[in-house]
């Protein structure tokens, strides 16, 4: 699903994947297409809404988002994650993720179940399942 979803992704998809990516992410790990992957699963999902604006503009999602007023977006992180080998890593991720749609920092890793949560860099978050 999440190769199909790739193929269709405009440029104005990528701007909003790296604003997310780049509040929500480990800087220049592999949280990055993570965080890129887990947005994908949710545009997939029937519990979301089904375009990568709306699902980062959802009211309370992605705390990176609706506390700052303006993003700018870092060009090298739209380049990267947009990129061929951006496209490559997200779909390798997304496969480790299976489905996954849900997050947690740093902070919260305490709560994490290191047998049912993959983390992409020890840096970066941890991922779950929405009913977590």
């Amino acid at each position: 699903m999440i190769a199909e979803l790739l193929l269709t992704l405009t440029p104005v998809d990528y701007h909003n994947l790296a604003k997310v990516v780049q509040v929500e992410a480990a800087k220049n790990t592999a949280d990055e297409y993570c965080v890129a992957a887990s947005v994908l699963n949710r545009v997939a999902s029937d519990r979301f809404p089904n375009t990568v604006h709306e699902v980062i503009y959802a009211p309370g999602q992605y705390e990176g988002i609706y506390t700052r007023r303006w993003i700018p977006v870092n060009p090298a992180v739209k380049e990267r994650i947009s990129s061929e080998e951006g496209k490559k890593q997200i779909l390798k991720w997304s496969v480790i993720l299976n489905g996954r749609t849900d997050f947690k920092g740093q902070s919260m890793l305490k709560y994490r179940m290191a047998s049912e949560d993959p983390m992409c860099h020890p840096k970066g978050n941890y991922y779950h399942y929405h009913w977590q």
